[in-house]
Order: C-alpha cells, then sequence, then structure tokens
C-alpha cells in the first residue's frame, strides 16, 4: 500500500500552509529584540528566502543546522503568525522522508547530552516542543504540530514514550469529531502512526475506534473515509484485534456499494480480505459481509476492468470466500442473513413453497428472533420492497404454520401489516419477479389469502 496520499492530501491545513508559506517575515526585529539568537538569525534569515526547491538542496548541505535552528525557533517564538510560518517551514522539511534523520540525529545528541550531565535536563529535543504545542489555542498551529509530530515518531527509527505516547493518542483522539475542519490531518496523523505495531495497542485500547464507527456512519468526503478506512486496514493485520473490527463490515459494505473512487474500494477491499484472513473466526467476518450484501457487490465488481490488478485479485479472493461461505450455510441461514442485513429483495427464499413448509417453524428459534427482526423493520424501514418483502414473509409464516397467528398477534406484527394492507400509495417495487411491479394492496393480500380474515381485518 503506498502511503503518499497519507502525507499529501489536500485539506485545510495543507491549503492554509500555503497561505501561510508566501507570507514574508521579517526576522531582523525579532533579533533585535532578543527574541531569536544571532546564529538561529543567520540561517533563517538565509533559507527562509529561498524557493521550496532550493531549500531541498540546502538541506542536504546544511541540514543539521537549519533542522536545529527552527526547533530552537519554535520553542522561542510566541507570535501566532511567525510560529505558524516556522511550522510550515518545518513541515517543508519532513515533506522529503530521508530528512527524517536530521530529527534522529538531534534526538540522539540531545539523549548523549543527558547521559553525560547524568541529569534529565532538557537538551534540544526533537518531538517535545512539538508536543508542547498541541495545548495552544490557534488551530492551524495544533494541527500542524500533531501532523510534524506523528512523522518524527513515526516515519524513522524514533519512539515516542508510553507516557506521552498515550497522553498524545488521547489528545488525537478527542479531535475526532465530524465537525473538525482539521479531522484530514488527525486521521493522517493516525494513518502514519498504526504504521508503527508498537503503537497500535494504545490505538486500539482507547476509544478511537468507537468515535470512528460514529463519524464513519456519518456523511463524509470519500478521503475522510478512505483515511479511516486505511487505519482499520493497518490495525486488521494484528488477529486479536479483528474481533471488534467486525462492528466496521456494515458501515463499510454500505460505502463499498456507492464508491466511485477506485482507492476507496481498493482499501475496503484490503481490510475485508484481512478480516476474512487473519480474523480467528473468519466465518463470522464472512457471515457478516454476507448480510451486508458484500457478495452481490464482489459480482458487480468482478465485471469491471481494473487498471490495478490488485483490485481484481482482491475482489476475485473475498468473492470466492463469501462464495465457498454461502454454499456452506443452509438455505434458512441464508434467509436469516438477509433479515439481519435489513434489505430484503424479492427472492426464491421468499416465493418458493418448499422454502417455506421446511423452514416455517424456525421463524419460532430463539424466542421469534427472526420475527422480532421482521417487526422493526416493518416498523422503521422505509424501502417500499423491503417492507412488502416483510409483509409477504409473515403471511407465509402463518400459511405454513397457522398457529403462528397467535405469535404475530402477540409481538404486534399484525397491526402493521394491516397498516401496509390499507395503503393505496401506488408505490412499485424494483425487483425482477411478477411482484415488481405490484403495488401493496395487491401483492400482501396474495400473500395472505388462506389468513383467516378476522385475523388481518
Amino acid at each position: 500500500m503506498d502511503g503518499e496520499t497519507v502525507i499529501g492530501v489536500t485539506d485545510t491545513l495543507t491549503v492554509r500552509a500555503s497561505q501561510i508559506r508566501s507570507e514574508a517575515i521579517m526576522w531582523q526585529p525579532l533579533l533585535r529584540s532578543a527574541v531569536i539568537k544571532e546564529h538561529d538569525y543567520q540561517v533563517i534569515a538565509v533559507y527562509d528566502t529561498m524557493t521550496k526547491e532550493q531549500q531541498m538542496e540546502r538541506l542536504k548541505v546544511d541540514g543539521l543546522n537549519i533542522v536545529k535552528t527552527l526547533i530552537n525557533l519554535t520553542i522561542s517564538i510566541c507570535n501566532e503568525k511567525i510560529l505558524q510560518h516556522v511550522l510550515v517551514l518545518v513541515n517543508d522539511v519532513l515533506t522529503n522522508k530521508d530528512n527524517i534523520s536530521l530529527f534522529e540525529e538531534i534526538e540522539k545528541g540531545n539523549t548523549a547530552e543527558k547521559a553525560v550531565n547524568n541529569d534529565s535536563s532538557k537538551g534540544l529535543s526533537s518531538w517535545e516542543p512539538f508536543l508542547d504545542l498541541l495545548n495552544r489555542p490557534d488551530e492551524f498551529i495544533v494541527n500542524q504540530s500533531c501532523l510534524i509530530l506523528a512523522k518524527v515518531i513515526s516515519c524513522g527509527r524514533f519512539r515516542l514514550d508510553s507516557k506521552n505516547l498515550n497522553w498524545f493518542i488521547n489528545w488525537q483522539v478527542s479531535q475526532l469529531l465530524q465537525n473538525n475542519t482539521y479531522l484530514h490531518t488527525i486521521l493522517a496523523s493516525q494513518q502514519l502512526m498504526l504504521r508503527v505495531p508498537e503503537y497500535r495497542a494504545p490505538f486500539y485500547n482507547s476509544t478511537c475506534l468507537d468515535k470512528m464507527l460514529n463519524i464513519l456512519s456519518t456523511r463524509i468526503s470519500f478521503q475522510l473515509q478512505y483515511q479511516m478506512v486505511f487505519c482499520f486496514w493497518l490495525l486488521s493485520f494484528r488477529t486479536t484485534y479483528c474481533f471488534k473490527l467486525l462492528d466496521f463490515i456494515k458501515p463499510t459494505a454500505e460505502i463499498l456499494r456507492q464508491a466511485a473512487k477506485e482507492k476507496v474500494i481498493r482499501i475496503i477491499l484490503q481490510f475485508y480480505r484481512n478480516l476474512l484472513t487473519n480474523h480467528s473466526a473468519p466465518r463470522k467476518a464472512a457471515e457478516l459481509m454476507i448480510q451486508g450484501k458484500v457478495q452481490v457487490v464482489m459480482g458487480q465488481l468482478i465485471e469491471k476492468n481494473w487498471k490495478d490488478e490488485d483490485i481484481k485479485e482482491d475482489v476475485e479472493h473475498v468473492k470466492g470466500v463469501l462464495d465457498e461461505m454461502l454454499q456452506d450455510m443452509s438455505t434458512f441461514d441464508s434467509y436469516l442473513a438477509e433479515v439481519k442485513s435489513g434489505k430484503l429483495e424479492w427472492s426464491p427464499l421468499h416465493t418458493n413453497p418448499a422454502f417455506w413448509r421446511e423452514n416455517a417453524q424456525k421463524l419460532n428459534q430463539n424466542d421469534h428472533e427472526v420475527l422480532r427482526m421482521i417487526r422493526i423493520l416493518l416498523k422503521d424501514e422505509q424501502d417500499p420492497t423491503t417492507l412488502a418483502v416483510c409483509a409477504h414473509d409473515v403471511g407465509e409464516y402463518v400459511r405454513h404454520y397457522p398457529v403462528g397467528k397467535y405469535n404475530i398477534e402477540k409481538l404486534g406484527l399484525k397491526e402493521r401489516v394491516v397498516c401496509l394492507l390499507d395503503n393505496d400509495d401506488p408505490k412499485e417495487f424494483c425487483a425482477g419477479t411478477e411482484e415488481a411491479t405490484t403495488p401493496y394492496p395487491d401483492v400482501v393480500p396474495r400473500n395472505f389469502g388462506l389468513m383467516p380474515y378476522s385475523m388481518i381485518g
């Protein structure tokens, strides 16, 4: 998986950074007022006048000196506008991953200095100034510092200690809000950090996944969808984390049905493939995917011509596993999975009398579990096809299990079905059977035909 999109995201932070980069800063007044030191002034006064390309070349020659100056300025400057500018310059340094070694060298020097002095006094740290800036009120300063810190502690060999790591992760979790205009940046920092195996447990044990589930269930951009699923994909390499990740199958299946962006489809497929491969109970993952009609989507995706061969391979793999699972499932298991999905369609499962003769009584299992789920759909669902199929199934249940009429009355199904019978709205159902263009008043009574009229009237 190519990670360039993690760092190259076009979002609020990137747009604002472009504006800040173009604003000229007067450094000499800071020198005269002793806000910055002479050495740092000499470095930044030259470096800040260069183009971005010239700065990259200069870093190859004098990189350590420049990064030390930028960190010194981050510590000494309080003015928000100038601090924003410095942070943009720091982040620009890190756009080249090779420059992470400059920060590592500074941290090595800091550690060595503390060891020589045999005390815990602060030297020049490559990460602490950015952690401290997370407490600032300015949104750009906070989020730019977050992304810089994530890069420093993830892209090289340096690792943050557990105390500060937990604080940083909890801070990130607090920023996982749908209305956060810098949400792209928070997720980008998490994408970077979750590449590091030892950082995954603190994320998993936080409330991060709960927050993401809430956001993913709302209307968000395809970029945010991609970034979140990318995080799930990274966590899914750990078998023990997969059970909690099952909660994300339903919302990602909905996204997959509507996804137009190839990269969103690709990351969801890779997430599913991991769940079906790494999970200690892959059958459960497959069942949830079947409930979410993922196998139907796979049938559509496999017909497309993909430029990316990995997508084609992932589609074939996921489809193959789900097809095999469907063959192993009993007919009633398939019916149960469809009811649990909340979206019912006309199919032989519903219209075949042999199915109902064999399985009608199974609707009584687990304290009428299936009937209770149908009751919820009849109460809350708006899709006319799902409502019609539910009403049809209740009728077939009573027709093949006459004693069941007392169950549907006790569970409150009768009242809702009667309501549908009285509905003269000429809605039409979208399916490939004779029921496809039949309004409620015609299709439902046909399926209730053998019920006593007193039962439905």
